[in-house]
């Protein structure tokens, strides 16, 4: 069975492949990939965009585990990067020295369609 996939030009080619180089996401699926981006993105990394990502690097470091001061200021982090959100809230599921699990909730709306609290589980490795 031929899978379409993208060549390096972003023109669909097809496949014998089961695996995929490049796959497109839309609609609601696209704001949990986003979400996923900005979480394991240290804030200041990317160069074209240095207000984008997360300083969660500040909590593992402080020494005092202020779990409600991370999820605030993670909720404030998505809030800003994806003005389309709403109702942002994020929960700490579990956290090690290797690994942060977030269930992160949030509302949006296309203007034709409106989805209220929405949920995406992310894990962030250190």
């Amino acid at each position: 069975m031929a899978i379409k996939d993208f060549s390096i030009l972003f023109e669909k080619i097809n496949s014998s492949s089961t695996k995929k180089d490049i796959g497109l996401v839309s609609g609601f699926n696209a704001y949990s990939q986003y979400i996923e981006n900005v979480c394991k993105t240290q804030k200041g990394e990317l160069v074209s965009d240095i207000n984008l990502g997360s300083d969660y690097f500040s909590y593992i470091f402080d020494g005092q585990a202020n779990t409600g001061l991370l999820e605030n200021n993670m909720a404030a982090y998505i809030s800003s990067a994806i003005p389309s959100l709403t109702n942002v809230k994020v929960n700490l599921q579990y956290s090690s020295d290797k690994v942060f699990q977030f269930l992160i909730y949030f509302s949006t709306s296309d203007g034709i369609l409106k989805q209220s609290n929405v949920s995406t589980f992310i894990e962030v490795e250190l």
